[in-house]
């Protein structure tokens, strides 16, 4: 089954609370995805996390645990009582507790395993990993190795046998009954057996009925899509990679842009103004994230206070020579970051840890440029396809598993393409301006002190914005990249597995600084004496 990224679903997503998309928004369909296991929201949940793993440093300051125990009761990460998980948890009668466990190593390292028993004692364990930029998978159920992503309507049957032949003969009895099949993936256990059946549409309750009455049937329990595009095989995109792009724009004699909504238009089977709509409310949600971080007396908790509402008017004034355009990203991306960090709502583009980047300079662009909205519609819609372009061998912009490059590099690449969209660029110029980004900022390390999205996280933002309207106005006025995207895409992921393993996950450079070490050890004991 070839399932194809999308703009909405993996580039300029996902809408979640900061300060991290894997480790906010990530957890939270994690948490989902076990609580439709289940069926209900579990009596008991204990949730194991690999000694070695990057949930060791991150699962508090990152908010990790308040996402998973959103997730089991059902709440998605734009609950407005997201921070008040504990109490909700205790008020719907759900004990949870974390553990640090030795034996976990399957897939990567934002991987956990969460026990659950159900309110009349039945157990349920599930293996699920956080990929990057809100992206999960479900790897197994017991003893029973599954792929779930949370992409498509999911029909999730336990089946009365352990025998892999019985359970293919089964689910070819049912499949004629269910439409619009991606995929039907069958394993059987040591004590029974899954069916289970991936479709591009919800499936009728008289067919869940149907198959529940079944005597060799033990129980059925559908999943819903956790992303707003739900996947669906028979649609194919008019292009797949940054090269023929450029090839579909000059055969079309289009733009980047339109390349970009046709892509969007065909994996999703949106209209137009479908696209338009949902672009126009991410562009909302990012004004009021860069309007609310600039607001004075922002708080949040952590090593840094905020300071964009006090930078902002203050660069490029004075004795400080003005920096253009910068001027107001940098404030503006600042803000963003600040904002996340309070728990605010953001678009994630392509993750929380860099989802300053594209907004911070886009809307500082076009109000600095005064170009129409539609010009900034475009400018976005860009921007997506960059990201969309750059998911290849794995990428899923997991700064745990590839290092910072895959969070504020792809950002960065994002930002200056959009940008050369905003000033009239081609497709080849769009595709440089990304590949610059990427070299300017190949083999970054994901290092962030004591496990919170803000040092160095919100510098490396300022950086973005700075490198990315360097990089697209650089190519827009003749200068010669060289590397093509494509090929810095597959290298930057290449890197990133040298690198972490090399350096570990979020464990080394400015972790390890003399002040890292005693930021995060004033942190940790804070939390001790939170918690006693």
């Amino acid at each position: 089954m070839k399932e194809y990224s999308s703009i909405f679903n993996h580039a300029l997503a996902p809408i979640t609370p900061g300060p991290s998309s894997s480790n906010t928004c990530g957890p939270v369909r994690i948490g989902l995805i076990c609580e439709n296991l289940l069926g209900e929201v579990p009596r008991e949940a204990v949730i194991e996390y690999y000694s070695k793993g990057a949930f060791v440093g991150t699962l508090y300051g990152m908010k990790s645990d308040i996402a998973f125990i959103n997730g089991l009761m059902g709440n998605e990460q734009n609950n407005p009582r997201f921070n008040e998980a504990y109490a909700l948890a205790k008020d719907c009668g759900m004990n949870v507790s974390f553990a640090e466990v030795d034996d976990l190593t399957i897939g990567g390292m934002e991987t956990v395993r969460i026990r659950m028993t159900a309110h009349n004692g039945e157990t349920l364990s599930v293996v699920g990993e956080s990929l990057g930029g809100g992206a999960v998978k479900i790897h197994a159920i017991d003893d029973c190795e599954m792929a779930i992503s949370g992409m498509n309507y999911e029909l999730v049957v336990f089946v009365k046998t352990t025998s892999i032949e019985e359970v293919n003969a089964f689910a070819e009895a049912i499949a004629p009954k269910l439409k619009k099949r991606n995929d039907i993936w069958c394993v059987a256990g040591a004590s029974y057996a899954i069916a289970d059946f991936k479709t591009g549409e919800s499936v009728p309750e008289e067919v869940i009925a149907e198959i529940e009455s079944r005597s060799d049937v033990i129980r059925v329990r559908v999943i819903k899509p956790v992303h707003p595009i739900v996947a669906d095989i028979t649609k194919v995109p008019p292009f797949d990679s940054s090269e023929s792009m450029i090839a579909y724009c000059e055969e079309k004699q289009c733009t980047p842009a339109r390349a970009a909504i046709d892509y969007e238009m065909a994996v999703s089977g949106w209209t137009e103004d479908e696209v338009r709509s949902y672009a126009d409310m991410l562009l909302q949600i990012m004004r009021n994230s860069r309007e609310n971080g600039l607001k004075p007396g922002l708080k949040f908790e952590g090593i840094v206070d905020a300071k964009a509402a006090e930078m902002a008017g203050k660069i490029g004034a004075g004795r400080m020579p003005s920096l253009g355009i910068l001027d107001e990203a940098i404030p503006g991306a600042l803000g963003i970051m600040e904002h996340s960090n309070a728990t605010g709502k953001i678009v994630c583009v392509p993750t929380g840890g860099s989802s300053g980047i594209v907004p911070g300079l886009l809307l500082a662009a076009a109000e600095t440029m005064k170009v129409s909205e539609d010009a900034l519609y475009e400018s976005l819609m860009t921007a997506g396809i960059i990201g969309v372009l750059m998911m290849v061998d794995g990428n899923e912009f997991a700064g745990g598993t590839h290092g910072c490059q895959a969070e504020v590099a792809c950002g960065t690449a994002m930002a200056a393409a959009g940008l050369v969209q905003m000033m009239g660029g081609t497709a080849k110029q769009a595709c440089d301006s990304a590949s610059m980004s990427l070299q300017c900022f190949l083999g970054m390390i994901c290092d962030p002190v004591a496990g919170l999205v803000q040092v160095p996280c919100l510098a490396r933002n300022i950086a973005g914005v700075s490198v990315a309207a360097a990089a697209a106005e650089s190519v827009c006025a003749g200068f010669d990249v060289v590397i093509p995207l494509d090929e810095m895409s597959c290298n930057m992921v290449h890197v990133g597995n040298q690198v972490t393993s090399v350096v570990g996950m979020c464990c080394s450079g400015c972790c390890v600084t003399p002040t890292g070490i005693r930021l995060t050890r004033e942190v940790e004991n804070a939390r001790k004496k939170g918690k006693a």
